[in-house]
This record gives C-alpha cells, structure tokens and sequence, in this order.
C-alpha cells in the first residue's frame, strides 16, 4: 500500500482560520454599509394632525384646573334667580343627559 502525498494543500487548521477572516470582514463591510445606509435615511416628520394634538394638550395641560370666571358667572346667576329654580326642568335635564349616554 502507498500514499502520496501533496505540499500544496494547506492543513484544515489553516483553511478554516482563513474561511473566518475572510467571513468576519465580509460582515464588518455589510455592517459599516449598513450603518452609512441608514446615517443618511433616519429621519421622522411629525404631521400637522400630530403637532395641534400636542400643542393642543400642553394648553389644556397649562390650564387651571377650576376656570374661576365660570364659576363665579354661575353662582351670580344662581344668587339672581336665573338657574336652579324650576326643579322639574332640572330633573327632565337630568334624565335626558342620563337617557343620551
């Protein structure tokens, strides 16, 4: 039985350090692409729906909790007679606001 053998084949151990080198710079390159790729794309736009709404809650967010000048207007009307006294006309109020949920 006899063997030849050949100097121009490099040892597994070899190949397979070289196959590594070569996969980990092929993905440092897909990933420093990718990261250019998305340096220039980033980007968000709010709409102009989305920029009233917040403009619209921090207004209600920066409003008094009690709106004194309504409640002063309501209870000179109160003092004067205007509001509060017909207690059926209270009491259908009442129910249609309950009936109209």
């Amino acid at each position: 039985m006899s063997m030849k053998i050949e100097g121009n084949r490099q040892a597994p151990a070899t190949c397979d350090a070289e196959a590594t080198r070569r996969l980990d710079q092929a993905r440092k390159a897909e990933r420093t692409a990718v990261e250019r790729q998305t340096d220039k794309s980033d980007r968000v736009e709010v709409s102009k729906d989305a920029q009233l709404m917040t403009s619209a809650l921090k207004a209600a967010q920066e409003a008094p909790a009690v709106r004194q000048d309504v409640v002063e207007r309501a209870r000179k009307a109160l003092d004067a007679g205007e509001v509060g006294n017909d207690s059926r006309k209270l009491a259908d109020k009442l129910i249609d606001s309950l009936l109209n949920r």
